[in-house]
């Protein structure tokens, strides 16, 4: 007998009781519904920060600053804790940061584990504040320059910023086009923001025109920081540095790089920082304890679901026992007429996996179905995504379905081989007396 014809044979048992078959499954699909929608849940979770990580620069991103900047007062200060524009106030004193020496920097790209051609040496134009050509309200604006055109922003609208632009460009985060002015971030993207730099000699203002190409989407990394490109920074810098000698006109203040995050481990190379008395960032330092704290609770859930799995692999053992016990003459009967042992343990062993399986898919279209509801719940009006649009509470990628379908019907697969070894062990003679 052919594979192909034992699997249909073994569905067409499998529906003998169909009470039984149901009730079975439906133990399965409780089992499968759980762990398919925990792992979604933990793929949206994880495809979410990958993006972010994406925008910040990558796994391996570093930044180094002196040991002696404050940069939570900083990031306070420009509204980066809060996420919201910062009104301008002429009278606030402004930070000083501590200059970073040509020699550290030599000192810091032979750190083993940093990559010393990757480290960014880059002077930040700083504006004094940012002008809506709206609503005329000014803010303060901490800004990042875009490092280099491969790194993916994550976006709501609009484009990311280009270094290769031969005009003034700005990516804005998604709190600022109201503050602005305008009603939605597609609205803001194509407009003008104007930088503006107060001389402090002549007390003359400055503005440089940006155009605004995209609004960042809402992150649970940085919050509250522009991305310029490097024509806008440059112009920026060469205003704030022109009365500077030229010595102080090529000071650094902080440096960002990448380190090999796969075979170093970040607490030495910080350590080695320490020593030339600098402080780092990475996207771990935040990340790291985002997942953590995800996966102990997705791994509480999935808990609960192996343990549904264990419970309906019990129901598939005494429904197929009970099938045995049912089709006792009929096994006889089958071993009188020819069929090996090996045959009728097969048949019992694919009953087993087809409860898996159509457990398992009845559980995935299930869960798909629950999760694309939630997906859209979750962003409508004040629901707790609704500040998130790009996080997507629930992916379901087909790598993850196909396994745990698989998985599945292995487990069932397992939990059938006891009565299968019973059906096929059965003595023809006693079987066909069986009452």
């Amino acid at each position: 007998m052919r594979v192909i014809d034992i699997i249909k044979d073994a569905n067409r048992n499998l529906w003998r009781s169909k009470m039984r078959s149901f009730l079975t499954i439906l133990a399965i699909f409780v089992g499968s519904f759980a762990i398919i929608t925990t792992t979604a849940i933990q793929a949206g979770v994880n495809d979410f920060i990958d993006s972010q990580v994406a925008s910040f620069g990558g796994d391996g991103f570093i930044q180094i600053t002196s040991a002696s900047t404050d940069t939570d007062e900083l990031q306070n200060s420009a509204g980066l804790m809060t996420g919201k524009p910062q009104k301008y106030d002429p009278d606030k004193v402004g930070f000083n940061l501590t200059a970073i020496s040509q020699d550290k920097i030599e000192k810091v790209k032979q750190i083993e584990g940093i990559d010393a051609e990757s480290i960014l040496v880059s002077n930040f134009g700083v504006a004094t504040y940012v002008e809506s050509v709206v609503n005329s309200e000014r803010y303060t604006l901490t800004t990042n320059i875009l490092p280099r055109n491969s790194i993916e922003l994550d976006l709501v609208a609009g484009d990311a910023p280009r270094n290769d632009s031969e005009e003034y460009e700005v990516a804005l985060p998604d709190s600022w086009p109201e503050a602005l002015g305008y009603e939605t971030a597609e609205e803001a993207v194509g407009k003008e923001l104007i930088f503006a730099v107060i001389d402090d000699y002549t007390e003359k203002t400055v503005e440089f025109r940006a155009k605004i190409t995209g609004i960042l989407a809402p992150s649970v990394i940085t919050s509250g920081g522009g991305i310029i490109n490097s024509k806008l920074n440059d112009a920026i810098y060469e205003e704030n540095s022109k009365y500077l000698p030229e010595k102080q006109k090529s000071v650094v203040y902080a440096l960002a790089g990448t380190y090999d995050y796969k075979n170093y481990d970040i607490s030495t190379i910080k350590e080695k920082l320490e020593e030339l008395k600098l402080s780092a960032f990475t996207v771990a330092d935040i990340v790291g304890r985002i997942k953590a704290f995800f996966d102990t609770i997705i791994i509480v859930f999935d808990i609960f679901g192996v343990i549904a799995l264990i419970a309906a692999s019990i129901g598939i053992i005494n429904t197929l026992l009970m099938s045995v016990q049912e089709r006792t003459r009929e096994i006889g009967l089958s071993k009188a007429l020819g069929m090996s042992s090996k045959h009728i343990f097969l048949s019992f062993s694919i009953e087993a996996a087809l409860l898996g399986f159509w457990g398992s898919v009845c559980g995935t279209i299930a869960s798909m179905l629950v999760g694309k509801l939630g997906n859209y719940v979750a962003h409508q009006g004040s629901s707790f995504l609704a500040s998130f649009p790009t996080f997507q509470l629930v992916k379901y990628p087909p790598q993850n379905v196909v396994m745990i379908i698989l998985v599945v019907m292995l487990i069932a697969f397992l939990a059938g081989t006891l009565p299968a070894r019973k059906a096929a062990k059965k003595n023809p003679i006693e079987a066909l007396r069986y009452e």
